[in-house]
């Protein structure tokens, strides 16, 4: 016997994924992370095994694939055993080599399937009848005579479907099957449903189709019908059966269709559910369905079906009222403590025919009433008619709002304490940080993010979920990916969000300002063509994914659509000179939105961004081996940079507009952050900048376009005293000024509500806006002092800030390889520091300390190389638990 390795493979996924049941490409991606109780624990070779069925994994001559020892610290391998065939079912396991050459013990299985390459078996079929609002529901009766042993469900729609077999849910995904330009392809879902039908007999398929964003209505101009005006179900159901036989239940002719007890359901009016004229036992065997219509249907047309990237979405987490209170007979409001995006469930006992209304609200007025006028028109109210049948619970299925407050009327009596539930919903996207201090104010800062992008992460990246809008704003989506990519696990989700953002690019190059693109939105404004820094999303999320993920593929793909927008970017700046600036009727311009009281000129903005899509577009042709591309590229990038210089840049270190002398916050920011400035006027712009926040008496002005880099910026150029009294300030504009206000999100306007007084503008005025939540990641590169120093983190340092106000912070990562955590307390000048470090990475780390003699790593001095720097003592490590000490 030899010793086997402390080394292991944990948390086995397929294109991020998780089991996934359908994947889109033949060669998928196998990835892996290695978890060891060993300091310095290194992988150096791994072992691929797959098979048919757990049994196969086993027994080798039954094995798809067998890698053989691979020598390499990746963990990721692209698949390379034989060709996956349709609904090809695999199972995989992964065993690992350490420094010292020992193996580990194989791993769990993980799964993976491949889904259907045709779907022509299958027709869509849809309502014979025409419908409005109606969600119709649909069935289909089949027997089996043998036992089935493997049976999974193909399912998609023009619409949102609620799907069961025998009146069991198929799974826990709600809003299904997601949101995309349906002009151009179409996403499915796969469920195991081989539970659910195992017995021979009869069964029967049933599924809700609601409008969704398909045909109801999107966005502030009440478009409904956008992309079309008939919602459509088609499915493969695929049984195996015990001898290897196979059956096909699909979407054909011999479903049956009837209206349901949803009369009426869409995202922004809300959801009108009558009990009264349920059919108890409608998707279950036995039902009679011989009164049900014969449904109409439709070939196969040339629009891809293609399995959807991303995870679904679910129900994230439930909400028990903090607190009641009753603003007239009969009417309630219930208070969740928490903003989401979502629904409530309701828990009644009522006669017959008894309504109950529910309206959902964000804010309360100064008298405790309900506040909706910020949801412009979207009327974001439930009904639920009673059956009278004793205790009955019920959630909408076909919408959703933006809320924390809800007012209840038509109840009977006042509400028990378990009659209303709040339901948060999402894109599961898993949260891979966590963060906390000595300081309640930046924690519930911390928290209001977190929960601002779980309402918004929700099929594509939103500006918000309550009003009328709801749209994949590019421009909020780039300011806000590095603090997002902190806090979950986004790869897939933008992975899949950037093939909408493809799809809206035209042919000349230009991303959009919404992706997926509403065909006709906006048009009077140009909201096709993308404004600066919203247009630059095309550019900034793909190369924020690589640096994060380490992905290639995924920027690979990207890479095309990037060059085009540069390419646009250089026609359509000023002629031999390399600035851009707004001409009337090109396009609408929301320049720095939201900035307080201050104008940034559209072509300091319009050329900074230039150079920044740029050179992120160089750095992916160097990355992807592309020599002459990224030549190219450097070489315009340096002419843009020279003319910002010549044209913006003042002797001062003032960055200024062609027409205008004033300064702003967000131009000095920019020509910092972007490398826009000569190296000699650095200091010299950063005292520009801090003069620039000391004349608003310590605050800031910025907008969405310049508040991501404000933090980062200070802290880099040596005014980390300013970025935390920026951080810390609770008066108007700040960050604090909405917690002392009670906010539980971020807010799209600094200013959206006053405590007594009531709200702002409520044309334009989101309770749940992340944008401005982009300072979260100072939270965990500066705060905890984790920064990237390759991509995927194989490489990263780890230098936190320690001379502020906080006494202890902790934060924790979890990468591609595994957790990365920072978590120190000063107490009586002596810094305690717990570090830890995945395997597959090294970091570079630097202990704070005034005496680099002091500094000790588990009670004992450090050994190994060890530079001084001023302030710090810095040593190189690899994967560990290290615990610091030193005088500050």
């Amino acid at each position: 016997m030899y010793a086997m390795s402390t080394l292991s493979a944990v948390d086995l996924r397929t294109e991020y994924l998780v089991d996934p049941l359908a994947i889109a490409r033949p060669t998928p991606r196998l990835m892996w992370r290695c978890a060891s109780s060993t300091r310095g624990a290194v992988q150096t070779a791994y072992r691929i095994q797959a098979a048919g069925s757990p049994g196969d994994l086993t027994q080798e001559h039954n094995l798809l694939w067998d890698s053989g020892r691979i020598a390499s610290s990746d963990t990721s391998a692209i698949w390379a055993g034989s060709t996956l065939g349709e609904f090809q079912d695999v199972r995989w396991r992964i065993q690992v080599w350490d420094e010292a050459g020992q193996v580990s013990a194989w791993s769990s299985a993980a799964r993976f399937a491949m889904g259907p390459r045709s779907w022509s078996a299958a027709s869509w079929i849809s309502c014979p009848w025409s419908v409005s609002t109606n969600a119709p529901d649909f069935r289909r009766s089949f027997t089996t005579s043998r036992p089935v042993v493997d049976a999974k469900l193909h399912i998609t729609a023009r619409g949102i479907f609620s799907a069961t077999l025998d009146g069991a849910a198929i799974s826990d995904e709600v809003l299904a099957p997601g949101w995309t330009d349906y002009r151009q392809r179409l996403p499915y879902r796969s469920h195991d449903v081989t539970t659910l039908v195992a017995k021979p007999g009869e069964h029967v398929l049933a599924a809700r189709l609601g409008e969704g964003w398909y045909k109801g209505p999107i966005g502030w101009e009440g478009q409904s019908q956008i992309w079309g005006g008939t919602t459509e179900l088609l499915a493969i159901l695929r049984l195996v059966h015990d001898d290897g036989s196979v059956t096909l239940v699909t979407t054909d002719g011999e479903w049956r269709v009837a209206n349901s007890p949803v009369l009426a359901s869409t995202f922004l009016r809300g959801e009108l559910h009558d009990r009264g004229q349920a059919r108890p036992g409608w998707d279950r065997p036995g039902f009679a369905a011989t009164s049900w219509a014969a449904v109409r249907t439709k070939p196969i047309d040339a629009v891809p079906i293609e399995p959807h990237r991303a995870p679904p979405v679910r129900r994230l987490q439930e909400f028990t009222p903090v607190a009641r209170w009753q603003i007239r007979p009969g009417v309630w409001i219930l208070d969740l403590g928490q903003n989401i995006a979502g629904w409530v469930r309701l828990k009644v006992n009522a006669a017959a025919g008894t309504t109950i209304r529910l309206r959902h609200g964000e804010m309360v007025n100064p008298d405790r009433t309900l506040y909706v006028d910020n949801l412009r028109s979207a009327l974001s109210t439930d009904y639920y008619t009673c059956a009278g049948s004793g205790v009955e619970e019920w959630e909408p299925q076909f919408t959703f709002h933006g809320f924390q407050y809800v007012e209840v009327s038509g109840w009977p009596g006042e509400p028990a304490g378990d009659a209303i539930t709040g339901i948060a919903i999402g894109t599961d996207t898993p949260l891979t940080g966590a963060f906390n201090c000595s300081e309640p104010l930046l924690n519930q800062l911390y928290s209001n993010l977190v929960w601002t992008q779980r309402a918004n992460y929700l099929e594509v990246p939103t500006d918000c979920p309550q009003r009328d809008e709801r749209l994949g704003w590019t421009g909020d989506a780039q300011a806000f990916i590095r603090t997002g990519a902190w806090n979950a696990d986004i790869a897939s989700f933008f992975t899949k969000w950037h093939q909408d953002l493809r799809d809206a690019q035209s042919p000349d190059g230009i991303f959009p300002n919404i992706a997926p693109q509403i065909p006709g939105l906006g048009a009077q404004w140009g909201l096709s063509k993308g404004d600066v820094a919203w247009g630059d999303a095309g550019t900034v999320c793909p190369w924020t994914v690589w640096q994060v993920y380490d992905d290639r593929d995924q920027l690979a793909d990207a890479y095309p659509a990037m060059v085009k927008w540069v390419n646009y970017l250089e026609r359509t700046a000023q002629e031999g000179v390399h600035l851009r600036f707004h001409r009337d009727g090109q396009f609408i311009v929301f320049g720095d939105w939201l900035a307080v009281d201050c104008y940034t000129p559209q072509e300091v903005l319009m050329t900074a961004f230039f150079a920044h899509s740029t050179r992120l577009t160089a750095e992916a042709a160097e990355a992807l081996g592309h020599t002459a591309d990224a030549t190219r590229l450097r070489t315009l990038h340096g002419k843009i940079r020279a003319a910002f210089i010549r044209a913006f840049v003042q002797p001062d270190g003032r960055v200024i507009g062609l027409r205008s002398p004033q300064a702003t916050q967000t131009g000095q920011v920019l020509a910092l952050h972007f490398n826009l400035l000569p190296d000699d006027l650095r200091a010299a712009a950063t005292e520009r900048l801090v003069e620039l926040i000391a004349e608003r008496d310590w605050h800031l002005s910025t907008g969405f376009v310049g508040l991501p880099y404000l933090l980062p910026v200070l802290s880099a150029n040596g005014r980390e005293d300013i970025a935390w009294r920026l951080l810390l300030t609770t008066t108007y504009p700040s960050w604090g000024y909405p917690i002392t206000q009670g906010a539980t999100t971020i807010w799209e306007r600094w200013n959206g509500w006053k405590l007594g007084e009531g709200p702002a503008d409520p044309g334009m005025n989101s309770y749940s806006h992340y944008s401005y939540g982009a300072c979260g990641e100072w939270f965990f590169s500066d705060i905890a002092g984790i920064e990237l120093l390759s991509p995927g983190f194989r490489r990263f340092r780890v230098r936190p800030r320690v001379n502020g106000p906080l006494t202890h912070a902790t934060a924790s990562h979890t990468c591609l390889h595994g957790l990365i955590r920072s978590a120190w307390k000063k107490e009586a000048g002596v810094l305690t520091w717990d570090v830890e470090v995945p395997v597959g990475t090294t970091a570079v780390i630097h202990v704070p300390t005034s005496h680099p003699a002091s500094v000790r790593e588990s009670g004992a001095p450090v050994t190994g190389a060890v530079t001084a720097t001023e302030g710090f003592a810095t040593l190189e490590v690899g994967a560990g638990i290290y615990h610091f000490t030193s005088t500050l």
